[in-house]
């Protein structure tokens, strides 16, 4: 019930700001996730990267059309954690890139190689326990 309210909170927040206009069928991609930080690494640090250089190269190597968001954890419950918000629109935009099981198409695995580079760098950062989310909007 807990992550049912926080993705419906995320969701709307989604929507404001992204600057959409969510609708019925328009697909959103939460996944959370956990870090374990370098020796020395500061969590700001971890974010930094991700936010200025992981974000942009993901959304480019996906030809993202629509912003996608970086959520930081706060308080001491999530305090090492982050969450990636993705806009998809439709699902036909979102199986472009991915399968009903999660496993990338042919057009996501030539994305998530383009982006390789990039993780490798973070992982020298810190390691992560991702949890992916994949939201279809029903009703609003």
């Amino acid at each position: 019930m807990k992550r049912l309210l926080i993705a419906s909170a995320f969701i709307l927040f989604a929507g404001f700001a992204l600057g959409q206009t969510l609708e019925k069928g328009n697909v959103l991609a939460l996944h959370h996730h956990q870090v374990s930080l370098a020796e020395g690494v500061t969590m700001d640090q971890y974010n930094d990267f991700v936010s200025n250089k992981l974000l942009p190269a993901m959304q480019k190597a996906f030809h993202a059309k629509q912003p996608a968001m970086i959520l930081q954890g706060i308080g001491e419950n999530n305090k090492h954690e982050y969450a990636m918000l993705i806009y998809w629109g439709s699902m036909e935009n979102f199986h472009t890139y991915w399968n009903d099981d999660g496993t990338p198409t042919e057009k996501g695995a030539e994305a998530m190689a383009k982006v390789q580079p990039m993780i490798d760098e973070l992982n020298k950062l810190g390691t992560n326990t991702s949890v992916p989310g994949d939201w279809l909007i029903l009703d609003l």
